[in-house]
This record gives structure tokens, sequence and C-alpha cells, in this order.
């Protein structure tokens, strides 16, 4: 039934979610096994290095059985299709295989080169299995974004985060932007910390502020990389980001290049842009913004006040930059407008 599989696939969106923040480089996956309509159980991928889902969800099943058709006759839905190589963990196709799974219902395919060239498709149907795919694609697309760029670019997602005014600015006249929107905007941003790899900022900012850029979020141990625009001679001794293994300094003016070096080098898969007008107008010129959280507050600032971009070499309103708004939430006073560029 096409409205079963829906129900499913939308369970395995759910699951997968659980592992936001925790699997990069690996996609968020989940996997639901069922019979006769009735969920036997259910797995996510909680860690990078960690089961897969599928595998998670089988082992659950199996208890302290063996494996060997612990699930014959039962579907297996899963939000992406199931890996055949070895990587961190053996192939996902083998314990399906071996679960004694009759049917596996993905969302969509893995566009890893990897998972294509060996066919996992192919070796299921090969072993007697019937596979159907795809299903709710474009939803599965939308949950794996970051992992869909990283595959067919090789490059980092980029997610822009800007707190304005209602007039578009950032800081007083003075570069004081402290604070801007109110705590639950603020709560917010650390959250967009934690589900992104590194977080990027210029060089002004941090000999503003000297930040630490770190996740600031009740129970959470997780650290990211600092990217800052800027040579490590340039700032004061007392920078507390000199002192972080995880800040990387780069004078990198070719944004293109930094981002696929970041990504080829440290497998940063997601950069938050943390920054000022400078550091936001170089980004959105260079085409290379995929997302725009940008968080406005109900104030006025008017006069020198600073803007969040500066020249974008737009002449006449004609050639304006389309920024598609996808969603708009009230987060406390403020307001939060989710904006893609590259969707």
């Amino acid at each position: 039934m096409v409205g079963q599989d829906d129900f499913f696939i939308r369970r395995t969106f759910t699951l997968a979610e659980r592992g936001r923040g925790s699997v990069s480089p690996n996609p968020l996956v989940g996997a639901v096994i069922v019979r006769n309509g009735k969920i036997l159980a259910e797995g996510w991928h909680k860690k990078y290095g960690g089961h897969h889902a599928e595998r998670d969800a089988i082992l659950k099943l199996a208890g302290q059985k063996p494996i060997k058709n612990c699930a014959r006759g039962a579907v297996i839905y899963v939000n992406l299709e199931p890996c055949a190589h070895h990587g961190q963990t053996p192939p996902c196709t083998d314990i399906i295989i071996e679960a004694g799974i009759k049917k596996v219902v993905f969302a969509v395919r893995d566009p890893n080169p990897q998972v294509r060239k060996l066919g996992s498709v192919r070796i299921l149907k090969k072993a007697g299995l019937e596979v159907v795919y795809p299903v709710l694609e474009q939803e599965a697309r939308e949950l794996n974004k970051v992992f869909f760029k990283n595959q067919t670019q090789s490059l980092p997602y980029i997610t822009l985060k800007s707190a304005v005014t209602l007039d578009g600015k950032i800081a007083d006249a003075r570069g004081r932007s402290k604070w801007l929107t109110g705590p639950e905007a603020r709560a917010e941003v650390q959250k967009l910390r934690l589900t992104h790899d590194a977080v990027l900022v210029g060089k002004n900012t941090v000999l503003q502020d000297n930040p630490r850029l770190s996740i600031r979020l009740t129970g959470i141990q997780k650290e990211n990389y600092k990217i800052i625009l800027g040579a490590r001679g340039q700032f004061p001794k007392n920078t507390k980001l000199l002192k972080d293994p995880l800040a990387i300094f780069t004078v990198e003016r070719d944004l293109k290049k930094l981002l696929a070096g970041l990504y080829r080098e440290h497998k940063i898969c997601s950069v938050l842009v943390e920054g000022g007008a400078a550091v936001n107008t170089s980004f959105l010129r260079s085409g290379m913004v995929d997302e725009w959280q940008l968080f406005i507050a109900p104030k006025i600032l008017g006069g020198d006040a600073l803007p969040v971009f500066g020249d974008l070499g737009i002449k006449k309103l004609a050639d304006f930059k389309h920024a598609p708004i996808q969603s708009v939430q009230k987060i406390g006073a403020d307001v939060l407008l989710n904006i893609r560029f590259n969707k």
C-alpha cells in the first residue's frame, strides 16, 4: 500500500533526526522493521562509527537470538538506500539478507558513488528481496541536504546566520551588537552551532568580541571547528581562539577553494557563517550560500548603524538577489526567516 509506505517512511525521518549533530560526515538514517502492518523494531544511526540504522534495528529485533532469519518475511523501511560497501561498519545489505527480510522500501537513492558502484538494489534483488523506491523522495533529500551536497559537489553545506533590526542593521555605529535579539533567539543559534560541523567568522569579529564560538547548551559537550578568516599573527595573545585546538586560521581569499579544502582535509560537511557585513557580502557574492537563517529583532537603529551586507554589485532593481523564504517562525520577541538560495 502506498499509504502504508508513506506512513513508515515518515517514521524513518523522525528516527533519523535523532542523530542530527552526531553522525557527520555520515547521513541521517532511520529504519523500521514491519510485519503485517505491525512495527517489530526501530533503529537509527546514532553516531559516526556506530551501527547504521538498518543494523541497529535488526540487532534490536534479534536481541540475544541469532540474526539469521530473525526478521523472516518482514519489510524494512529506510529513508536512504542501504549501503553495500565496507566503511566504518559492514554492509547493511548483508545483514538485511541474513535477517530474512523479504522486502526493502527506501525513500531515495544514495548519492555516494561507492553505493552506486556496488549496486545495493541489484544485490538485494539477486538475493530474492523485493525492492521499492523512491518514496517521499523530495522530503528525504531535504532531510539529508548536507549529505547530498557533500557527495555531489565535494563541498560543505553553507548556512549564513544573521541577526538584524527591522531596518537591516546588525550593530550600532560603533559595532556593538550585544544583544540585538532576545534569549530565545540566542538559544536557537546554539542549536544551529550544534547541527553544523564548523562556525566561520571574520577577523573583525574576533578582534572586537574575542569569542570562543563554543556550543553553549546544557548537557552538550560537543565542540566544533572554528574557521577564522585571518592569520594567527593578526590577533593579540589574549585571543581565546588562539588556544583552541579546533581553530583554523586562514588567509585564503578564494572561498570555493577554502571550502573545498575544509571538506577534503577535515571532513567539515557543514559551515555556519556568523560574519559581519564584509564576510556576509563576500559569501553572498560568491554564490556559495545555501541557506540563510535570518533573525529579525523588533528594533530600529537607522543612521550610521552597520548594515547586514555591503556592496553586492547590484546596480539596478531588476538585478536583485532572489531570496526565497521557506518558513517564518516566531522566536520569543523576534522572528526567524529561513531562506534558501540553492534549493
